[in-house]
């Protein structure tokens, strides 16, 4: 079957999943088979496209935080806000194979596996990255160096290094087998911390490499205006790998006033991004990175990660979809009003939406 031409003007909603309880995670498999997301109700959710059907798995007590596969293997690491990382079967469906019962004093905020499969790497709220053996969960080292909460990592485009990026918009790199600190890069930028605020406001919530291995994408938000709701200008900069310099800030056309919370580079160099907002609708937004403002946005529901599926031209998106009361007491004043927030995985298609046949 032919692969059609990336059209992501034309980008369409071809799939959607849909769910109870609100889900922050959703991964293709590296096959493109199955997908799997994590949320709020504490089970790891995973779809067989192939056969429309879906199973929950167990090895949480609390919410999903973070996911990914294994590149090889039938693998799928979760992690929760109890700093708790499974690794789970996810064709069989059966118990963990293996927990770690602490990987974080907290929320493990982020996963990366190494691309021949061998580490599993988590970052969180202690501020320290650890790197694990993907065969038993067995500690290999510690990486300590950043001063606040690690929201992201990400693995360079060839698999030498990884980068991470944490609360203060400090961005580190690190050599992957000996696990020493290259350099530091600078996103300060998407950091906000006025006098009247009670805690810091934005990070670096997302990173995403070009194809080619040249260009570094960071994603949040910049100018928080309070730290209640945390309004600001969800931001990207574009930074040259070789020089570590920003090259470009990308920003948005709608009113979403959250941050970038996934990134995601497509094979004709266009870049992909996701905010959130609150009781509202966001947006899909794309870039021409040379361009600040988008050349292509849709509306959608607050969305906090990418996936892109291994044949380049589906994008899985979790959504939330708010139940109609987000207020502080709403279900203590009236229960019968008071409705669950969901999710939508939706699936857009990044071409043309074929033309039906009419019959006769």
């Amino acid at each position: 079957m032919s692969v059609p031409p990336l059209d992501v003007a034309k980008a369409w909603p071809s799939r959607e999943l849909e769910h109870g309880r609100q889900l922050f995670r959703a991964r293709f498999s590296p096959d493109g088979r199955f997908v799997a997301a994590g949320g709020q109700d504490k089970l790891v959710h995973v779809w067989d496209l192939e056969k429309d059907e879906k199973r929950s798995l167990n090895g949480h007590r609390t919410w999903v935080s973070s996911l990914v596969f294994h590149p090889k293997e039938k693998k799928l690491f979760t992690a929760d806000y109890q700093g708790v990382v499974c690794c789970l079967n996810y064709v069989r469906g059966d118990n963990p194979i293996w927990t770690i019962p602490e990987a974080d004093r907290n929320n493990v905020r982020a996963l990366a596996v190494t691309i021949e499969g061998k580490y599993l790497i988590t970052a969180g709220d202690d501020a320290v990255i650890k790197v694990w053996e993907t065969l038993n969960g067995k500690l290999v080292t510690k990486l300590a160096g950043h001063k606040e909460c690690i929201f992201s990592l990400t693995l360079s485009s060839d698999g030498k290094y990884l980068v991470s990026g944490d609360l203060l918009g400090s961005i580190r790199q690190w050599s992957i087998g000996d696990w020493t600190l290259i350099r530091e890069l600078d996103a300060r930028l998407l950091h906000t911390r006025k006098e009247n605020f009670i805690a810091d406001v934005g990070g670096v919530r997302s990173l995403a490499f070009s194809g080619d291995g040249k260009l570094l994408a960071v994603g949040g938000m910049k100018e928080a205006k309070s730290n209640a709701f945390c309004p600001g200008k969800p931001t990207v900069l574009i930074f040259d790998w070789d020089s570590g310099k920003v090259t470009n800030e990308l920003g948005i056309k709608g009113k979403s006033d959250g941050p970038f919370n996934a990134l995601q580079f497509l094979d004709d160099g266009t870049l992909a991004g996701h905010t959130e907002i609150l009781h509202s609708a966001s947006e899909l937004t794309f870039w021409k990175i040379d361009q600040p403002e988008p050349f292509h946005s849709i509306k959608n529901g607050s969305g906090y990660d990418l996936s892109l599926h291994p044949d380049k031209r589906q994008l899985l998106v979790p959504t939330y979809v708010t139940g109609g009361s987000s207020g502080n007491g709403g279900r203590g004043k009236t229960p019968e009003n008071y409705l669950t927030n969901t999710s939508v995985l939706r699936i857009f298609s990044l071409f043309a939406k074929p033309v039906e046949k009419k019959e006769g």
